[in-house]
């Protein structure tokens, strides 16, 4: 059974403040994928780059265990695709950003501290797949602290670690951005892996900033989050207590920070959780705290709601597709995939994803 006061993160989670505003959204969320009883926090996804299907994280949060990834087909039906084992010594996993390779394998973040272990039990999995298919899981990095979002660029894995130190720690917190290269595993399968340093002496920890506002933020210590790409490789990354979108220039190889800035300061969202960035560029985000998605022009900083639900709706309500708590988005066929990880009811089915049409939608009109 859960204990909260074991798990530290969580009491801060809980701790955000409920949204109300004004703004009105674009649009509603047009139906829900139920996930069924044992699936009860939904996460990260990916799109499989053969098949078309969407790839979902379903971590074990609270109690003890193996976690699935699942499947979503074109018709969203939900099918179990597979099976991570739990780590040996917490006897939990929990996946979060999830990302397909340029070999065709998936990478995961293993956040051991959501899972309830803050003191370097994080990790990086890779999914070897065959002919499109997964058959085994191997660890590739240990050490990490808070692993969370999870993205590839040009054979590159940057991962976002959302917290640096295993304390709490007070305002201002550091987070950051660490990125490995898949060559780095070519002679590592089978072997021990990688364990990283401190974040100060490993050279795989490129881009640090801190979560600094504390009168907004009180209790909520959560710094790097989401994490995305554009097609030139431009890195934006998720300042999840701050509200905030950074966008970070790489050079050629990019694995060495160039030059970095806020792109929207001080919008009306109240969190930046997991994000993707369309091929035009605009990054459609996950707002947890304030339960709603929003899309960002980084160019210019236009920010607008595509949907907005009241915080815990109720079981009908997100049987039609209500967002609950929103955590991360997907892009696929014109439609936003939501998954609703719903942090604060650990058995309160039924556990969703959400499904928004985006057909039909002006983004550059509503974004110039």
């Amino acid at each position: 059974m859960f204990k909260p006061q074991k798990f530290l993160l969580f009491a801060l989670i809980l701790t955000f403040p409920i949204l109300t505003q004004a703004i009105e959204p674009l649009t509603k969320p047009s139906k829900a994928i139920e996930l069924g009883e044992a699936y009860l926090h939904p996460d990260g996804m990916t799109v499989h780059p053969k098949t078309g299907d969407i790839i979902l994280a379903a971590p074990t949060i609270g109690d003890k265990g193996n976690a699935w990834l699942l499947k979503i087909d074109a018709d969203d039906n939900v099918s179990p695709y597979f099976e991570l084992p739990a780590h040996p010594e917490t006897g939990r996993v929990t996946p979060l950003g999830i990302s397909f390779g340029p070999d065709g394998n998936l990478y995961i973040a293993d956040s051991q501290c959501l899972g309830g272990n803050p003191n370097h039990k994080s990790r990086i999995l890779r999914v070897v797949h065959q002919d499109g298919k997964p058959v085994r899981s191997e660890v590739l990095v240990e050490g990490l602290v808070q692993a969370n979002g999870l993205e590839i660029h040009n054979g590159n894995i940057y991962v976002a670690e959302t917290q640096i130190d295993p304390a709490i720690v007070e305002m201002p917190m550091t987070s950051g951005v660490f990125v490995f290269s898949i060559r780095e595993f070519l002679t590592r399968a089978y072997r021990a892996p990688l364990h990283v340093l401190p974040y100060k002496r490993d050279p795989h920890f490129i881009f640090n900033f801190q979560t600094a506002d504390k009168d907004r933020n009180g209790e909520q210590k959560v710094g790097a989050n989401g994490i995305g790409l554009a097609k030139d490789g431009t890195l934006y990354v998720a300042n999840f207590g701050d509200k905030k979108i950074i966008e970070v220039k790489l050079d050629a190889s990019g694995r060495r920070v160039v030059s970095f800035r806020d792109v929207n300061p001080g919008g009306p969202n109240e969190s930046v959780d997991g994000l993707k960035v369309c091929p035009k560029g605009y990054i459609f985000f996950a707002d947890y705290v304030g339960n709603a998605v929003w899309v960002l022009n980084p160019k210019n900083g236009k920010l607008v709601l595509i949907a907005q639900n009241a915080i815990n709706p109720d079981a009908e309500a997100k049987k039609a597709g209500a967002l609950d708590r929103c955590s991360e988005v997907c892009l696929r066929d014109g439609k936003l995939y939501v998954a609703n990880i719903d942090l604060e009811s650990f058995k309160d089915s039924p556990h969703t994803v959400s499904v928004i049409d985006l057909k039909g939608i002006d983004f550059d009109e509503l974004l110039k």
